[in-house]
């Protein structure tokens, strides 16, 4: 199964971001690309594998490279390249990310 390595950035509570960290856990979510035409009708669930990155993310922090994947795997790496902007989904927007690498 192919890996994104993104930069993330989580928003702050006060910004309507989460209340607590991601914890070094695989961590599931939507992620929306709203500005790839073939992807923005809806979100694609995704995996960050916080175990293989090592550290929490705290809300208002920003860390890299964070390993993903995702679940429609096939249809989204047709579309998603290197320096594509998503954001990160639980019930509104917690926070943005940028794909730096895919491997």
């Amino acid at each position: 199964m192919k890996r994104i390595f993104a930069k993330i950035s989580l928003f702050s509570k006060i910004n309507g971001g989460r209340a607590q960290a991601i914890p070094v856990l695989n961590f599931g979510c939507p992620v929306f690309f709203e500005n790839i035409p073939a992807l923005s009708s809806h979100g694609y669930d995704c995996r960050l594998l916080m175990p293989d990155y090592g550290s929490s993310i705290s809300p208002g922090e920003t860390a890299e490279p964070i390993p993903m994947v995702f679940i429609s795997q096939d249809e989204v790496l047709m579309h998603a390249k290197v320096g594509a902007d998503f954001f990160l989904w639980e019930g509104r927007k917690i926070g943005v990310g940028k794909i730096l690498k895919i491997e």
